[in-house]
This record gives C-alpha cells, sequence and structure tokens, in this order.
C-alpha cells in the first residue's frame, strides 16, 4: 500500500470512533483517536498490496455504524483475512489493549458460574453464526467478483 493512502485523514476519527463502538461499546478518547491517527501511517507499509475495489466496499460498509463493522468484521475473519479492516481492527485493537479506561473493557474474562458463562457463550456463538451468515450472503458474490477481476488482470 506504499504511496496509496488507505484512508483520508480527516475520515480516520469517525472511522476510529465507529471502529471503537463496535470493539468496545464506548466512545473513542482522544489518546485512542491519537494513536490509531499515528499508527494507521504503518499500515501502508504493512499491508503490501494496494486497496482493491472491494476493501473500499468493505471500508464503506463498515464506517456506517457498529452494525456494519461487526458484519464485515465476521466476514473478513473468515474469508477475507487479509483485507484494509482487518489490518485497521488488529491496529485499533492493539491502540485499545493499551489504552488507559479501555484495556480492562478488552482483555478482561467473562466471570460467573460456569452455566452462565456457558450460556453466555452459546448466545455469543449464535449471533456470530448469525451474522456471519447475513456477511455471507451481503458480501460472498462481491467477493467472487473481485477475486475473479483480479485474476483477469493478471
Amino acid at each position: 500500500m506504499t504511496g496509496v493512502p488507505l484512508t483520508p485523514s480527516d475520515a480516520l476519527t469517525p472511522e476510529c470512533q465507529v471502529l471503537t463502538r463496535y470493539l468496545t461499546g464506548a466512545e473513542a478518547t482522544q489518546y485512542v483517536l491519537e494513536k490509531y491517527q499515528a499508527g494507521h501511517a504503518a499500515l501502508h507499509a504493512t499491508c503490501g498490496t494496494p486497496p482493491t475495489w472491494f476493501d473500499h466496499v468493505l471500508l464503506a460498509v463498515t464506517r456506517r455504524g457498529p452494525l456494519g463493522a461487526g458484519l464485515v468484521d465476521s466476514y473478513t475473519r473468515w474469508f477475507s483475512k487479509r483485507s484494509v479492516v482487518r489490518y485497521k481492527l488488529t491496529l485499533l485493537l492493539a491502540v485499545l489493549e493499551n489504552s488507559p479506561g479501555f484495556y480492562h473493557r478488552v482483555t478482561s474474562a467473562i466471570v460467573g458460574s460456569r452455566w452462565a458463562v456457558l450460556g453466555r457463550l452459546t448466545l455469543t456463538a449464535l449471533r456470530e453464526a448469525v451474522v456471519l451468515l447475513v456477511g455471507v450472503v451481503i458480501f460472498g458474490p462481491l467477493n467472487l467478483v473481485a477475486a475473479a477481476t483480479r485474476r483477469k488482470s493478471r
């Protein structure tokens, strides 16, 4: 991605806010915004290839809100692991893990009785399965077209 901006710098603040809300349920602090912006510059060297039109679609959906971010996260976790959104989520997760006021939200364990923990994990797994299914229906055909386009351009 060298030389190709992933996101205009004026769009990083709202993007960071949406992703922070998705990951933690809270608003990003000034510290998180600054570290996300600073770390974002390193993504140019990390990602390797320029973003595709499919990456831009995924980013546009992600920026619409936590629901869109969840759909994109679930889909890319399984089917597009090298997408720009995955790199951005990883960057922000690293920032949040080391941020005052957020690290406990990211690193804390589920507590309670064995049955309460099992119940929460089961509900989370069911929710994630539904979100993944919706993501596959929405993004799967687009990803197939993007893959076909990449093969033709080689």
